[in-house]
């Protein structure tokens, strides 16, 4: 399930030739490298595919690496080398923008691992409260539509409070989540067998289902509101 250096294609320097080369500068020329096809964020900043990360790490990585990718050091270059410059200063802001982030980080881990964007899934403990949330926006609109103002409050009364649970339900699976990410770093220090692994992944994927379902809920409250 987890792919391994191998998985990524190698290619020789293509200034010097030395034999796979799999880093943003040659060890031998000293040239930069073009993006090798295959890597993803976490290899390109030298990283195993774990989901706790050391932000404050990860931003000094980027920033020093953004200054040795600049293509202003490297208008004197060859044609290759100012591509592969804007190749890596491309690939580098993708990858810290996705990293950085925890949930498009496990989104993306999921990802790679094989793992298609999760449909928008009510939790099951939330199913009863969806009808009353959906009826308590359209009293508001028909309040608004009758210019009852006193409904109109009583009703945005009772969506606000019924916004806070939800902001409350999506703290509580952020939690998860993240025990559920030292639950994935802990597999792969271990050697963890693919069951254990994908019992994490659908647990991680079906959390993510849960968390988009109630933020869109949210988003439509507060639309209303």
């Amino acid at each position: 399930m987890t792919k391994t250096a191998t998985d990524t294609e190698q290619r020789d320097c293509l200034h010097c030739g030395t034999a796979s080369v799999d880093a943003h500068f040659c060890p031998r020329c000293g040239k930069i490298q073009p993006v090798t096809p295959g890597s993803d964020h976490f290899e390109f900043f030298g990283l195993t595919r774990k989901l706790c990360i050391d932000e404050s790490e990860l931003e000094k990585s980027f920033y020093a690496l953004s200054r040795q990718f600049h293509p202003d050091y490297f208008m004197g270059a060859s044609e290759t080398e100012r591509r592969a410059s804007i190749e890596r200063s491309s690939k580098l802001n993708d990858a810290y923008r996705t990293l950085r982030d925890t949930i498009a980080r496990v989104t993306y881990l999921l990802s790679l691992e094989g793992y298609k964007e999760a449909e928008k899934k009510a939790p099951p403990d939330l199913l009863e409260e969806v009808f009353e949330l959906n009826m308590q926006i359209e009293e508001l609109k028909t309040a608004r539509n009758d210019f009852d103002e006193d409904e109109v409050a009583n009703a945005r009364l009772a969506l606000e409070e019924a916004l806070a649970g939800l902001q409350e339900k999506l703290a509580g699976i952020d939690k998860q989540l993240l025990r559920r990410f030292e639950d994935w770093d802990s597999a792969l220090d271990r050697h963890a067998a693919t069951p254990e692994k994908k019992t994490v992944l659908d647990r991680m994927s079906e959390l993510l289902s849960h968390r988009s379902y109630i933020r869109h809920l949210v988003h439509s409250m507060q639309e209303e509101l």
